[in-house]
């Protein structure tokens, strides 16, 4: 049976925004973009018609945004957009959304954490806008859909895919603002990779499970990141308790400290007040338990950066979880 001829996967598309959605009026344009509006999902499944053979695109209607304009709220929306697709077409081999990068690892994570779907969600996005002499959204787009429907797709829930690489939400950072290679697993390196028009897997799955119903969840709890540098005080800390802050977030200094101050305010907070501090790093690399934060009453954010730090706090204190169970939560 010849390729045109095979059963091709059918995989649903939503643009949810970003750079790989976005027009410029000069092809040479990589830098200012989104004069000249951007793409529907549909018209990006029209630009895209050569991979037609190899899987079937079906698009979804969304409302997009910038990646500085996407949280909680959108992301559950799209799992909503998702269930219902799923629910009307139970032979959709799973699904692709194209997100702005610049909040695209978050946006990752969220999702993986409230996935509860049977066919997996692949996300990606572009550094160059969709007008680009040289765009690499097209091919990140095709990559994405070849993973959203290969069987072992299924196991892994969300995953990230850009420049060749598959990696998983929870390992996957954005570490350059033009290069094309920016997406990076800097512990693990990516589960997979695909090589011409074929998705080879390199590690197997982990077992999943969500960790929230993304339902239910409202607006979640007020969680802040205290950004730390030499000669920290506790001006930004008091800013984040008189705006309602329920927890916060430290990217402390590598391996996971806050200036002296800081960590007494803290301290404090988290004694009188039942606050819940999770001390993170401003690089890369774990953070574990030492005697100095376990005094201060401080959780250790394990292996998670701030931004997917403060996503995992907002779900464990929407969910009502004490400090042990949170604790437990950052074990990855």
């Amino acid at each position: 049976m010849s390729r045109q001829e095979a059963p091709r996967p059918k995989v649903a598309v939503i643009a949810g925004g970003g750079t790989l959605t976005a027009l410029a009026s000069d092809p040479f344009e990589i830098c200012d973009y989104g004069q000249a509006g951007s793409l529907t999902a549909a018209d990006l499944i029209d630009r895209c018609a050569a991979m037609a053979d190899r899987v079937a695109l079906v698009p979804l209607a969304f409302d997009p945004r910038p990646s500085f304009d996407m949280g909680p709220e959108q992301w559950g929306a799209i799992c909503g957009l998702c269930t219902a697709a799923l629910t009307e077409d139970p032979g959709l081999a799973g699904f692709v959304l194209t997100h702005g990068t610049g909040s695209l690892e978050e946006a990752a994570f969220f999702l993986s954490l409230v996935w509860d779907l049977p066919v997996p969600l692949v996300v990606t996005g572009a550094q160059r806008p969709a007008s680009a002499l040289s765009s690499d959204g097209y091919m990140n787009l095709f990559q994405a859909a070849l993973v959203a429907a290969h069987p072992q797709a299924r196991a892994e829930g969300v995953l990230v895919v850009a420049h060749g690489e598959i990696h998983l939400p929870f390992e996957v950072t954005k570490t350059a603002t033009f290069g094309l290679d920016t997406f990076r697993s800097p512990d693990l390196g990516p589960v997979g990779l695909v090589i011409g028009g074929q998705a080879r897997f390199l590690r197997p799955a982990a077992p999943r499970a969500p960790r929230a119903d993304w339902r239910g969840l409202g607006a979640l709890p007020r969680v802040d990141i205290l950004y730390c540098h030499s000669g920290g005080d506790a001006c930004a800390i008091e800013a984040f308790l008189a705006a309602g802050a329920r927890g916060l977030v430290v990217a402390g200094f590598a391996p996971g400290y806050a200036t002296g101050a800081q960590a007494r305010r803290l301290e404090t907070w988290v004694r009188e007040e039942g606050g819940v501090v999770v001390m993170a790093s401003r690089g890369h690399g774990p953070v574990v338990a030492n005697s100095r934060n376990d005094g201060h009453g401080f959780l250790p954010a394990g292996r998670a950066a701030p931004v997917k730090a403060r996503l995992l706090l907002q779900l464990a204190l929407a969910a009502g979880r004490a400090p042990a169970q949170i604790a437990r939560d950052f074990e990855f």
